[in-house]
């Protein structure tokens, strides 16, 4: 897999965490595994002193490495140990139980939503990071864990849901969008010339291909796909919303330089209706539930532990 696609997976792969704050087997903390293995392992050996590099000769050993990533998070890592062993002792404690078809199922949420389906990729980056498939099958199972625990202090009703309805009713509205492409050069003296080829009868696509200096869809014909109010700078926004489907604009100036842009489609703003909404709006009042519940466990946790620092 090259670079940009092992980026592209890792991307998914951190867009899964839930709970990334309170976990140390989240995602989030994936791509620090491989220091917590080294450093769990340089404090059971640091004395031996093995070479881990020569720089022109001269030894980098295992306790200078250790020293080093220790003095760079190894206290912040420490902690996010002693929280995961805390929700441990918790889970234990109340004896909560997860099935593994539950854990099968979350894994296969997992690889179907951030890996489009694809094991191999998520195999391989957690072969890359030096990840077990089963310590990660127990960080799946302590998530569902500690989600029940807080599930069973959380108590949601019909009129919860329709007052978290209507206090972010905007994320469920849709905005009023346009779907556009445009070409973009550097001088109003290239973007009349673009327009006159344009009037022409020039594609559009091919002169975005040939003309724009927007290297992120130039390729793609110029297409920005749909868009709501918000999203571009004001000059560009004012002049997409106000054109017709099929038209094209005049040279629109922007710090970025000069816009032609032609409209393909548009939605109007469409007011959302609670019940058609109603199980995204409970999962969504759940998550901030459960985020809530689990930030009030966590200090209650540490408060009655017995905690020794032995460094």
């Amino acid at each position: 897999m090259e670079n940009k696609a092992q980026l592209k997976v890792m991307e998914r792969l951190k867009q899964w965490v839930k709970q990334p704050q309170l976990l140390l087997g989240t995602i989030a903390v994936l791509l620090v595994a491989v220091v917590i293995l080294g450093i769990v392992a340089l404090q059971q050996e640091p004395a031996k002193g093995r070479v881990v590099a020569l720089v022109n000769g001269d030894p980098i050993t295992e306790k200078e490495l250790f020293d080093a990533m220790f003095a760079q998070g190894g206290g912040e890592i420490l902690d996010q140990l002693i929280t995961r062993q805390l929700i441990v002792q918790e889970v234990n404690r109340l004896g909560v139980a997860v099935s593994e078809e539950d854990v099968d199922q979350e894994m296969e949420d997992i690889i179907e939503e951030n890996f489009m389906g694809s094991e191999e990729d998520f195999l391989m980056v957690l072969e890359q990071y030096g990840i077990d498939l089963e310590a990660f099958r127990d960080d799946i199972r302590l998530n569902l864990q500690a989600y029940n625990i807080a599930m069973e202090q959380i108590d949601l009703t019909e009129e919860d849901g329709r007052n978290y309805f209507e206090d972010h009713r905007h994320l469920y509205d849709h905005p009023e969008e346009v779907e556009a492409r445009h070409i973009l050069v550097e001088t109003e003296a290239e973007a009349l010339e673009v327009v006159g080829l344009l009037e022409e009868g020039r594609d559009f696509a091919d002169l975005a291909g040939e003309y724009s200096i927007d290297m992120s869809n130039k390729d793609d014909g110029g297409h920005l796909g749909f868009f709501a109010r918000g999203r571009m700078v004001a000059e560009f926004e004012e002049a997409a919303f106000s054109l017709e489907i099929g038209q094209i604009s005049d040279p629109i100036a922007t710090e970025f330089g000069f816009h032609i842009i032609e409209v393909l489609n548009r939605r109007e703003e469409e007011k959302a209706d609670y019940e058609d909404v109603k199980d995204q709006v409970m999962e969504a009042m759940t998550e901030e539930q459960v985020t809530k519940v689990l930030n009030s466990l966590i200090p209650s946790l540490y408060e009655e532990a017995e905690i020794e620092y032995l460094f």
